[in-house]
């Protein structure tokens, strides 16, 4: 078993997001390794500290990994709260630092240096557990994972069952529930995880039982299915402009450069991305992309600035968005209504309608024409 303990007051008083379980589940999961089964969050609490170690080393984990607590101030009582948990000594060393609180080390234990920070890991062994003390910034946890801190991890965890995450788009959840629904018996157990970019399905079994799955539900869901695992629609859809030496261009309303910011997040995007124009205002779309039609929320409106942003800026495709956010409504038209478009062969349009807060409604929109684009662009290729 590997616990994880999060300490710091800022994470239950919502100053800090916490990512550092995210970060040490990923890399575990990586590498295929059994996750953790328990974590818990903690105050910056000497007593409170002491006694949760304690209760969690009567369960005899594998692993408990900690993170947080350990900075030169009085509010960092984490090593000192293990210490004293375990009934062990802090014990002066000559680890180079100029911080003197960074010289003590947990009796039996080992500082690894902090290549990204200050604080240094402790790492050592309670009679068969491995105890792994962590800085609580995620930046210096991934750090300390990527080094001898995270072989030491790996070695003490054993392989367990494999993941398969199939990413869909273009479909609602329930919706996928009622294809999936007479393939239950088959595909159970899995999980439906609703994501920004889309909804994924988790299956976690044996390597050939996934792909089994895999290469049954390709077939099922083709027509919404994007990608696998580690996949992201960006980088997929990057790769294929460059092997098709496609060049494009973007006109932007409600997503307000969110789609042009994914794009060019792909390192090598110069090759494919000419330029975008954010036509948030009415004006501008009738000025600089010289959109005619009148109902800036419509099909013909979106096809007007996909085909007038491609050829402004000469590129083989055009793609353009237009839609709602919110909070309020706009002329009548209901918060998360949207409007896609593509000018490439063909001139085309999508009108989807997306849930959730302002930022999750630009996000989604964002993710949504990567994907229509993708999902076309294969159409085409794959059948001439």
């Amino acid at each position: 078993m590997i616990y994880i303990v999060l300490i710091g007051d800022e994470l239950l008083e919502g100053f800090t997001f916490e990512r550092n379980l995210f970060i040490i589940s990923n890399f575990l999961r990586k590498f295929k390794k059994a996750l953790p089964q328990k974590a818990i969050i903690l105050k910056d609490n000497k007593e409170q500290i002491v006694n949760e170690i304690r209760k969690l080393l009567e369960e005899r984990p594998k692993v408990v990994i900690t993170t947080g607590g350990i900075g030169p101030t009085e509010d960092d009582l984490t090593v000192e709260s293990i210490s004293i948990a375990l009934n062990l000594k802090l014990i002066y060393t000559d680890f180079k630092t100029n911080i003197e609180k960074y010289k003590y080390v947990i009796d039996g234990f080992r500082l690894f240096e902090n290549k990204r920070g200050k604080a240094p890991a402790q790492v050592g062994y309670y009679e068969n557990t491995l105890i792994i003390i962590l800085p609580g910034v995620p930046y210096e946890v991934e750090g300390f994972l990527e080094n001898e801190v995270g072989k030491i991890l790996l070695n003490e965890t054993k392989e367990d069952i494999e993941f398969l995450i199939i990413k869909t788009n273009g479909i609602y959840e329930t919706q996928l529930r009622e294809i999936l629904l007479p393939y239950y018996d088959k595909l159970f157990p899995f999980a439906y995880l609703p994501r920004n970019d889309g909804v994924y399905l988790k299956f976690k079994r044996k390597k050939d039982e996934l792909l089994e799955i895999k290469k049954f539900l390709s077939e099922v869901l083709k027509d919404y299915i994007w990608g696998f695992d580690d996949d992201r629609i960006e980088v997929l859809l990057g790769k294929l402009l460059k092997e098709k030496n496609l060049k494009i261009a973007v006109a932007e309303s409600f997503t307000g450069g969110k789609v042009s910011s994914l794009i060019t997040s792909v390192a090598g995007s110069s090759n494919y991305f000419k330029g975008s124009i954010v036509a948030y205002n009415r004006e501008i779309k009738e000025n600089m992309l010289n959109v005619k039609t009148k109902n800036i929320y419509s099909k013909e409106c979106v096809i007007e600035m996909a085909e007038n942003v491609k050829n402004l800026f000469n590129s083989d495709i055009g793609i353009a968005t237009s839609g709602v956010a919110g909070p309020d409504k706009d002329n009548s038209v209901d918060v998360g209504t949207c409007f896609f478009g593509i000018s490439y062969k063909d001139k085309i349009a999508f009108e989807y309608k997306f849930s959730g807060d302002r930022t999750a409604i630009i996000e989604k929109g964002s993710y949504f024409i990567l994907y229509k684009l993708y999902k076309y662009l294969l159409h085409n290729y794959l059948n001439g």
